[in-house]
């Protein structure tokens, strides 16, 4: 199989097939035009002076956000207490009590400005919301024999609450365009 004759066939067989591969090749590049690159834009220079977002709306955006993060682990709290003494619960639902309150302060001390009173008012209707959750949530811990309708209002305002806190930030995040 190795013989003179049948290397010598091989040699043509590949290069037959590279020749082809080469006039494959070729005729692919004629067959497409050229076509010049479009022209690329240059970025956008930005100017030396740029407009700083409301400072007010700064604050705010933050304390949402440390704020939903003291709120959140309350939540979580609040969620394994469902299962142990109501002792645990009575604590979890005066830390969100808490919470609460000290969120009504703040936003009592930190007026809003117009373009981003929609948010503000979002987070103190948030906060109320939980306020109500909470003394519900005290009341499944103080009472004997709790109605399965206290528990499920407490749960429906926290969830209100929630959504109400979620809304807030959404609000703040869309207001720093227009709060300058």
């Amino acid at each position: 199989m190795n013989s003179p004759r049948a290397r010598g066939a091989r040699r043509a067989f590949r290069a037959a097939a590279l020749g082809w591969f080469v006039a494959v090749a070729v005729a692919a590049c004629a067959a497409t035009p050229s076509t010049p690159a479009p022209p690329t834009e240059a970025p956008a220079t930005q100017s030396p002076v740029q407009a700083s977002p409301n400072p007010n709306l700064v604050a705010f955006a933050t304390h949402v956000r440390e704020a939903t993060s003291r709120e959140g682990q309350i939540v979580r709290d609040l969620a394994a207490a469902q299962t142990g003494s109501k002792s645990q619960l009575r604590l979890v639902a005066h830390q969100l009590a808490s919470w609460a309150s000290d969120e009504q302060a703040w936003l009592e001390a930190n007026i809003a400005d117009s373009c981003y009173e929609p948010a503000w008012q979002s987070w103190s209707d948030g906060a109320t919301a939980i306020a109500s959750a909470a003394t519900g949530f005290t009341t499944l811990a103080d009472v004997a024999l709790p109605s399965p309708e206290t528990g499920q209002a407490a749960a429906s305002k926290l969830a209100a609450g929630g959504d109400a806190l979620k809304a807030a930030a959404d609000l703040a995040d869309q207001a720093r365009a227009a709060c300058r």
